[in-house]
């Protein structure tokens, strides 16, 4: 592990509002041994919002980011500071962007000067955190490439995303990517590109599987049930899970998560589905352990395909079957999961996986989780880090 370094992480995920990301996880293994400032992501367009996801989806956001402003800054854990900086919420015009990069860069570097932050190693992980590069004079930029951001359909101007996203891909020192696809398209255009998938809170779940306590949430719900957690949104696929839930109905549906945009209405007036809303973090792996059958269920797009989700290892870690769409990432482990290309699929592999799983596939998906815990990933990350800032002290040949 990299020991005594300052790190400026330009996180994707707000700390305090949404449940652990890959990023949360990462920063809280690096802050055992370096300091660092995590900051919250500067990105929402309540114009792009308004159009693409509705008053629905826009109000949460701003609820959501209004709640996290009473914590401008915060340490939540020895070693690690949360900074919720101010801005502007509109992004694609030059003079707003003129604006909010002076108010940002005058906050973050004034906060950064404070906690004696001086040369840090810098964390991208939000495409919108490119005006940011030449902040610092880092001793190295990592672009951690965790979705393809120029397909987000949250801000006005794709164009303006597109650019940002090319800077920091051209421009940082090491690019980390979390699925294949994304390192194929990374590794096409520049060197230093290593891939690395997101990792798991192995013990937690696995100990919540073994125990089995359901939450108090799940106490009355039939078996079997076929589940899901996470933000609820119109990417997922809606009319999929109805046609299941009618098409099943001795199976429960569990679906854990705050709705943002999209119509549940239909689904959740079918007898056998439950929508539990968001849930705490610490009580999504009993959750999880109270599933049959593990759904990823989002629409197809290349966003898709080309994602890794992150509770893909948190379902395998907890054992149970896994029924998804396409997705690149779930493929590679076609033999324990079974994956689906139409509602029809979909709903037939979630009987077949009530049927058919075996011990032996149940111990294979625990054994692949078991190999990406968070510990591991940060001391290969750590070595990556490690070699870069070795090759940029070298004189060039």
């Amino acid at each position: 592990m990299i020991e005594g370094h300052d790190i400026v992480c330009f996180a994707p995920s707000d700390w305090w509002s949404m449940n652990p990301s890959c990023t949360t996880h990462l920063m809280s293994q690096f802050a055992r041994t370096n300091r660092v400032l995590y900051v919250n992501p500067f990105s929402s367009d309540l114009l792009g919002g308004a159009v693409a996801h509705g008053r629905k989806g826009l109000a949460v956001r701003i609820k959501r980011k209004l709640r996290s402003y009473t914590k401008y800054l915060r340490q939540p854990e020895k070693n690690l500071y949360v900074l919720n900086p101010f801005f502007l919420p509109f992004q694609g015009k030059v003079g707003l962007d003129a604006l909010n990069n002076l108010c940002l860069r005058a906050q973050i570097k004034s906060i950064s000067r404070g906690l004696g932050f001086h040369h840090p190693l810098v964390w991208m992980e939000n495409a919108r955190a490119a005006d940011a590069l030449g902040w610092f004079r880092p001793q190295a930029t990592i672009y951690h490439v965790s979705d393809l951001f120029a397909a987000d359909d949250y801000i006005s101007n794709e164009r303006a995303q597109r650019q940002r996203e090319a800077r920091l891909s051209s421009s940082s020192d090491l690019l980390i990517c979390v699925s294949r696809g994304l390192y194929e398209l990374k590794r096409a255009q520049r060197g230093n590109v290593y891939y690395l998938p997101h990792g798991v809170d192995f013990e937690l779940f696995r100990q919540a599987a073994e125990r089995r306590q359901l939450p108090a949430e799940m106490a009355d719900i039939p078996k079997p049930v076929a589940g899901y957690y996470g933000t609820m949104t119109a990417s997922n696929d809606i009319e999929m899970m109805t046609y299941c839930a009618r098409n099943l109905p001795h199976v429960s549906f569990v679906f854990a998560g705050q709705i943002t945009t999209g119509d549940y209405s239909e689904l959740a007036s079918l007898p056998n589905v439950h929508l539990l809303g968001r849930l705490p973090y610490e009580t999504i792996p009993a959750l999880c352990a109270g599933f049959d059958v593990c759904m990823l269920q989002w629409k197809a797009c290349d966003w898709i395909r080309q994602c890794n989700p992150l509770k893909m290892l948190e379902y395998m870690a907890s054992g149970n079957p896994i029924v998804s769409v396409e997705i690149d990432e779930a493929g590679q482990y076609g033999d324990l999961i079974s994956m689906t290309r139409s509602k029809e699929e979909f709903c037939q592999a979630i009987q077949w996986e009530l049927e058919n799983d075996t011990p032996q596939r149940r111990d294979q998906r625990i054994e692949v989780a078991s190999r990406h815990s968070w510990a591991n990933h940060a001391e290969q990350i750590s070595q990556w880090i490690e070699q870069t800032m070795v090759a940029k002290q070298s004189p060039a040949p």
